[in-house]
């Protein structure tokens, strides 16, 4: 029987949950200004999530656990802090975040809220990251965690002993590794033993475009990429930057050469390039590749100033949020990018994205994606504090952690991602980009991470000579080739 008030069962639920709260309240003194501090950023992230009956169910058992001084990590399951560790402090390398109160941040907070475990978080812009990133298991005052993209260079790590294998403590933690789509994951992996677990949203590259720019010109987004050779020459004619470019950094360039020699020669052209195969560089596709890639340059694509212009600084962004520009291929972080510094652009929908277009006679899935599968957290060999790293590094599976991922604009790599992007304020896109995700045959890692550090340097120097024409495709070849 149910009445205005609810159902039988729901009062039960509730008095159980009452009276065990009453319990715990007894048996321990009362709480103090951090406890209830504790308290209210739980109850602040609750309202957010979940409505209703079993909202007030979760906070009370969230109370309760904070109470009693019991770890939850929802979705890794119940454990207590890590043993001696709790006067430790735990230092974490990252690259700055896209948006101010990230996910990465609520996460540092909110573990050093729930164990007492002091975090000391480090943000790195992306080139300077990647010149840290070398260096990292050397030096016992670098950092006990660390993100990385994969690849060569998590590899590399590893196999030099500067990791610590987390291929025993997630199976300590049933359900952790498991949340993870299995290809994303198995990024983490080297040589069978997991070395890293996914933390940021998945982001492969697509082509965002301005909606209002395309609306005044009366122009739709390419679908091939003959299409958007006609749109570079329209735009181009009434003034507009077709596509913005931050040229002086190599690795922006580098996602048009890889779009094109994927959908030129398939996904086989990337392994060759992540495998350091000695002919990877001169194969027809990769040289057809560059020369198109060339050519979009001397044809006007980006501009006449794009080798001075600089993504970090947000310069290139900025080009399309204003409309000075109508497109950009870039990594999907540009929708949190954008949404941070120019929020009234992505939320009053006028930035839109499309996947890289089709190339005519190339033998590539249209559907095949490239980017950054996930950055990933490792622990470093030589950390102190190795059972608070490791728990640290688990969190990043709990549903706190993957619904602020949400909030911030990402698509989490897991497997409920549908689920949890369903009905959120950034759905239109976090759920067009799970389904390319799903529906893609082939994911390639973006080549400058597959390849070792060395070999990247060189390549992002020798992108910007080809595009910049001091370097024809067989000459890049020749020098990536030596």
């Amino acid at each position: 029987m149910v009445d205005e008030t609810g159902s039988t069962d729901d009062r039960r639920l509730a008095e159980e949950l009452a009276a065990t709260l009453s319990e715990a309240q007894a048996a321990l003194p009362a709480a103090g200004p951090e406890t209830l501090t504790v308290i209210r950023r739980r109850y602040r992230r609750g309202q957010r999530r979940r409505a209703g009956l079993a909202s007030v169910a979760a906070a009370v058992l969230v109370l309760a656990v904070t109470l009693t001084g019991t770890q939850l990590i929802r979705g890794g399951g119940l454990g207590a802090p890590p043993a001696n560790d709790g006067d430790a402090t735990i230092r974490v390398w990252a690259i700055t975040p896209p948006v101010r109160d990230s996910a990465l941040q609520e996460l540092v907070e909110r573990y050093g809220e729930e164990t007492g475990v002091r975090v000391e978080l480090t943000l790195y812009g992306n080139e300077e990251y990647k010149q840290r990133l070398r260096g990292v298991g050397e030096d016992p005052a670098g950092p006990d965690v660390f993100v990385s993209w994969g690849g060569a260079e998590l590899a590399r790590l590893a196999r030099t002993g500067r990791l610590l294998d987390l291929t025993g403590p997630l199976r300590e933690r049933p359900g952790v590794a498991e949340r993870f789509l299995p290809d994303v994951l198995a990024g983490g992996a080297v040589d069978g033993r997991q070395y890293g677990l996914p933390m940021s949203g998945t982001h492969p590259v697509v082509l965002f475009y301005n909606r209002d720019v395309f609306a005044r010109a009366d122009l739709r987004p390419p679908r091939t990429y003959a299409e958007l050779l006609q749109l570079v020459d329209r735009f181009s004619a009434n003034g507009t930057i077709p596509l913005t470019l931050g040229g002086a950094q190599g690795w922006t360039e580098l996602m048009y050469v890889m779009y094109l020699a994927e959908r030129i020669g398939g996904p086989g052209t990337t392994a060759d390039v992540a495998a350091g195969r000695p002919d990877a560089w001169t194969k027809p596709a990769v040289l057809q590749a560059l020369r198109e890639a060339r050519d979009l340059a001397e044809r006007g694509a980006f501009g006449a100033d794009f080798a001075s212009i600089g993504y970090d600084d947000g310069t290139a962004g900025r080009r399309l949020a204003s409309g000075e520009a109508a497109m950009q291929l870039m990594g999907t972080w540009e929708y949190p990018t954008q949404l941070g510094r120019d929020s009234d652009f992505v939320l009053d929908g006028r930035l839109g994205w499309v996947p890289f277009p089709a190339v005519a006679g190339g033998v590539g899935d249209p559907a095949d994606l490239v980017g950054v599968p996930a950055q990933y957290f490792s622990v470093a060999g030589h950390s102190r504090h190795r059972a608070a790293a490791v728990d640290f590094v688990r969190a990043v599976a709990g549903d706190a952690y993957l619904d602020d991922l949400v909030a911030d604009g990402e698509v989490p790599p897991v497997v409920d991602a549908a689920t949890r992007l369903r009905g959120s304020t950034h759905a239109e896109f976090t759920t067009s980009i799970s389904e390319l995700v799903a529906r893609a045959p082939s994911y390639g890692l973006a080549w400058d991470q597959a390849v070792d550090p060395e070999t990247a340097s060189k390549l992002n120097t020798n992108l910007r000579r080809l595009f910049r024409s001091e370097l024809t495709a067989e000459q890049f070849a020749a020098l990536m080739s030596n």
